[in-house]
């Protein structure tokens, strides 16, 4: 027995093998307080770094986890405003290419219309009036010539088309000279509302009228009233052969007749009437063989003559 207790712990482990069985046994181990306190705090030592070890690891990994997706999301991102910026500024340039092409190449650049055959305004003056010589097509409001066309005397209406490259069709409406004035050595055209404009050319079938107690010419866009035009009207069309009308603010309208007489008929949509009295009048002085000077049916339920 004392040389049991004066043996360590680690020999106080015995194996027994008996021949029958030959099994291996373990014997108890017997320890003291002492090393049963030092086994406790071993072992808490060991779980202590165990489980930091183990945390380490996990948050290593999977902060390596997390930093490569965090890094390919940024990459993604960068590629994607990189990706966008370099296509915007590719299509910026072309649009500049295309836009520096089209504001010098002398193709985009017009030079003259194509305008649509008229009868009284020149295509030269219509063409000036447009404002578009030498401007580029891109420059162009189509409803800004038309505005500008529209405002030449003489021009109704205007109709204005583009075709690519630089071509542009106008089709204008002109206004009806009805009436040729002369008036103060100044003669201009007048319209069916009794609207002056330019008289740019002869015409041979136009009505004049002469204006003998005018000292100033009558300007563009100045009107003419339309009882005036009315009694000229008539007198034309129920007497072909009048090729010349004068006119003064206090008779009216009149003409000289082929037999060495002024007749004077106002004015007004009654020159039938005028007529018919103004006829029958001279028939009478024919009949008396008076040669009168004037005959004056301004007023036809009291004509009168001065011989």
């Amino acid at each position: 027995m004392s040389l049991l207790r004066n043996l360590t712990p680690s020999f106080l482990r015995r194996v027994n093998i008996t021949q029958s069985s030959a099994k291996v046994t373990t014997m108890p181990i017997s320890r003291t307080p002492r090393d049963l306190d030092e086994a406790r705090k071993k072992r808490k030592v060991n779980k202590r770094r165990v489980r930091n070890g183990n945390r380490i690891k996990v948050g290593r990994k999977a902060f390596a986890r997390r930093t490569s997706k965090l890094k390919s999301f940024r990459f993604s991102v960068w590629l994607d405003r990189v990706g966008w910026r370099f296509a915007s500024m590719g299509i910026v340039t072309l649009f500049g290419l295309l836009l520096g092409h089209v504001i010098t190449n002398d193709n985009f650049f017009v030079d003259s219309i194509e305008l649509v055959s008229t009868d009284y305004v020149p295509g030269d003056e219509i063409y000036r009036a447009s404002g578009v010589h030498g401007m580029n097509v891109f420059w162009i409001n189509p409803s800004d010539v038309e505005s500008r066309i529209e405002s030449v005397p003489g021009v109704k209406h205007a109709v204005v088309e583009f075709e690519w490259p630089a071509t542009l069709y106008v089709e204008v409406a002109e206004k009806e000279p009805i009436i040729l004035w002369k008036q103060a050595g100044k003669s201009v055209w007048v319209d069916e509302n009794g609207k002056t404009f330019p008289a740019r050319h002869h015409l041979s079938w136009l009505l004049p009228i002469v204006v003998d107690d005018a000292t100033e010419p009558l300007g563009i866009d100045e009107y003419i009233p339309i009882d005036v035009l009315e009694g000229a009207r008539q007198l034309k069309i129920l007497r072909p052969n009048i090729e010349l009308l004068h006119y003064d603010i206090g008779q009216g309208l009149s003409y000289q007749d082929g037999r060495d007489w002024r007749g004077y008929f106002g004015t007004g949509n009654n020159m039938g009437t005028k007529l018919l009295v103004y006829e029958t009048l001279v028939e009478n002085l024919m009949s008396r063989d008076i040669w009168p000077k004037v005959v004056n049916v301004v007023e036809p339920g009291t004509p009168f003559h001065r011989e």
